[in-house]
């Protein structure tokens, strides 16, 4: 049987400390996409991490606040992603494009960038306090479907049928019904597929070519 190895933890400049809690961070994401939130202790990060218990219980004291600041961390990576992608420019059309297909690929791998929403979701909805968390940090999601759906409009690119706000809705609802198909492979969900399936339903709702 294995013996883990710790690491040294003797860093003292505050880089090296914001490095050793984001390093916490994106092992406790890989904890939760693998058991879930449940399986989300500080015993399960340790042993991902090598960092002691000990240490991980100095940055977040409880296990509520480090699920917190892990999603805290995924939302600001997904914003700083997306800000990369809006500011190559383009057309209203070319960005709402590049938004859905953001939603299917980006920098993680799919299984692990969906597998944590996902399990989240499902614990958010026996956990009212995860949920408000949860809910709370995706109108960030809301917000970027809203605005480049508002941007093709104003700029005459898109002829909707319904409101934005309905269609940002719409959008984020056939996002995530259909990731958690493509992650279980229930009814031949794959990328792929999903990736079309964005494109078209958009184009349809919005009377617009963005091509898949």
């Amino acid at each position: 049987m294995g013996t883990t190895v710790r690491r040294r933890t003797n860093a003292v400049t505050e880089e090296a400390i914001a490095e050793r809690r984001a390093e916490i961070l994106r092992h406790t994401a890989t904890v939760i996409v693998a058991s879930g939130v449940a399986g989300c202790s500080f015993a399960a990060v340790s042993e991902a991490s090598g960092f002691s218990i000990g240490m991980i219980q100095h940055y977040f004291r409880t296990r509520d606040r480090l699920v917190d600041a892990c999603i805290d961390q995924r939302v600001a990576e997904s914003e700083g992603e997306w800000r990369a992608i809006s500011e190559q420019g383009g057309s209203p059309a070319e960005r709402l494009s590049a938004l859905l297909d953001y939603a299917v690929v980006g920098e993680k791998d799919f299984a692990d960038a969906w597998g944590f929403w996902l399990e989240l979701y499902a614990a958010a909805r026996l956990d009212e306090s995860l949920r408000e968390k949860v809910n709370e940090r995706l109108i960030f999601w809301h917000r970027m479907f809203h605005d480049t759906i508002s941007e093709a409009i104003d700029s005459g690119a898109a002829k909707p049928r319904r409101p934005v706000d309905e269609l940002a809705h719409a959008l984020l609802a056939l996002s995530d019904g259909l990731a958690m198909q493509a992650v279980n492979a229930t009814y031949g969900m794959t990328e792929r597929r999903m990736h079309e399936l964005l494109h078209r339903f958009a184009a349809d709702e919005l009377g617009i070519d963005l091509g898949a």
